[in-house]
């Protein structure tokens, strides 16, 4: 199933929209920063980050988790790129491998100005049949795998899941170095923006040559959050941005769709329900840490994007190891034992699945 795309809009009003709203972020951030730039040029970069055939993709795009539920891309000379996976195929009980059905990583990073904005953007055309919205998951508490031992006491668990949890088209911005992730999940009738930071057990920041003086990330500092859900029409390409900026000491990332900021987080590192009453979210997921402000920390972001599920709950069984026996379970540390829910292969791909076209992949730079 193809979704149905509408014209594209014109790429320089989109590029407008998105350097306002950073000259206002920057503003916002540091007005004597934003002052001080206002008086001389400040520097734009714009790179296009499509790819024409299969070669430059794979020149652009890297798999480091491999091919997973075997989704192979299809590249137009146009510069769109399908993927595709209709139904998903049944989930894998352990650790963040169910949430990731595809993704690619930008071969190239991009440098986040000291005063400044990084912007992300794209179109996406997204169908995800099989989600629908109120889908209830039902599991079970545990460790990984702990859904096949049938215990009487194991306590229940159920949850009633966004369409795009079920199944989303996804464009992310990632920093490896520090595990923080904004990102985008488009289904076919509804879009949210999630705002995370993964653990070390995850990233492996701490022994990546890449990431000189990466601090340990554990359970007081990760936090995976849906800030809200925007239903859409289905059928329509839609274009989805992200922008992350900071000044001294100071951050911010805001989410627009179709030209319109429809979510922003400052303090990035801090939890949604750590800052106070500021923001009103979902209420999908609560963190279990204070978190730490980051705005020192990202100096450089990726792009992603890909087709993802997001059906277990926080911490997704980091921490655990898989099961050993068939049928068995794994184990969890200690600190996310009693947070861990195991969910059977068929309660985590039921029928869904998610195709997404992607086309005109843009990064702007904005500032010092």
């Amino acid at each position: 199933m193809r979704p149905v795309q509408r014209p594209r809009r014109s790429r320089r009003v989109l590029l407008s929209a998105a350097a306002g709203a950073a000259a206002v972020t920057v503003a916002v951030l540091a007005p004597q920063q934003a002052g001080a730039l206002a008086t001389a040029a400040v520097p734009v970069a714009v790179v296009d980050y499509d790819s024409h055939d299969a070669t430059e993709y794979a020149a652009r795009w890297v798999n480091p988790y491999g091919p997973l539920d075997g989704v192979v891309p299809q590249v137009d000379p146009s510069g769109a790129v399908t993927l595709s996976d209709v139904p998903f195929k049944p989930g894998t009980d352990f650790s963040v491998f169910d949430h990731l059905k595809y993704i690619g990583i930008s071969t190239q990073t991009f440098t986040v100005p000291k005063v400044g904005t990084v912007t992300f953007e794209v179109d996406i055309a997204a169908s995800t049949p099989g989600a629908t919205p109120g889908h209830v998951v039902e599991g079970v508490y545990g460790p990984p795998g702990a859904w096949s031992l049938a215990d009487p006491d194991a306590r229940p668990y159920t949850a009633t899941v966004l369409e795009g949890q079920q199944a989303g088209v996804v464009l992310n911005m990632i920093d490896f170095c520090t595990g923080q992730l904004f990102d985008w999940f488009v289904a076919g009738g509804s879009a949210f923006p999630l705002i995370e930071r993964l653990p070390t057990s995850v990233t492996g920041n701490t022994s990546n040559p890449g990431c000189p003086g990466a601090t340990e990330v554990g359970l007081d500092k990760a936090y995976t959050q849906i800030i809200k859900n925007i239903p859409l029409e289905p059928g329509q390409t839609h274009h989805v941005a992200i922008s992350f900026s900071r000044s001294a000491g100071q951050s911010n990332v805001a989410y627009a769709l179709d030209g319109q900021v429809v979510a922003t987080v400052t303090n990035v590192g801090i939890p949604l329900d750590q800052q106070g009453n500021r923001y009103a979210w979902t209420g999908t997921y609560p963190s279990l840490g204070k978190g730490e402000k980051l705005a020192d920390q990202i100096n450089s972001l990726s792009i992603g994007h890909g087709l993802f599920s997001l059906l277990d709950a926080f911490p997704f069984q980091y921490g655990c190891s898989p099961p050993t026996t068939s049928p068995g379970a794994g184990a969890c540390s200690p600190d996310s034992a009693a947070y861990s829910v195991s969910l059977s292969p068929a309660e985590r791909s039921f029928g869904q699945g998610a195709e997404g076209v992607f086309s005109g992949f843009r990064v702007t730079t904005t500032g010092r």
